[in-house]
């Protein structure tokens, strides 16, 4: 990567947290336990950090 071309990390980080924020809010309504809410929302974080590459490709482009 060249000192020019964009990280584009902020567009990750913001993906992987609406996706963590959706996954926490889901798992809350189902589960009705804060613990299991969290661990969800953070394994929702990460996966969508990972599949961020689409949206980042997309931004590129």
């Amino acid at each position: 990567m060249s000192p020019r071309e964009p990280s584009y990390r902020t567009l990750r980080l913001l993906c992987a947290n609406a996706v963590g924020m959706a996954g926490f809010l889901i798992a809350f309504a189902v589960a009705r336990e804060f613990a299991v809410a969290l661990v969800a929302g953070v394994v929702a974080a990460a996966i969508g950090y990972a599949a961020s590459s689409a949206v980042v490709a997309y931004a590129s482009a």
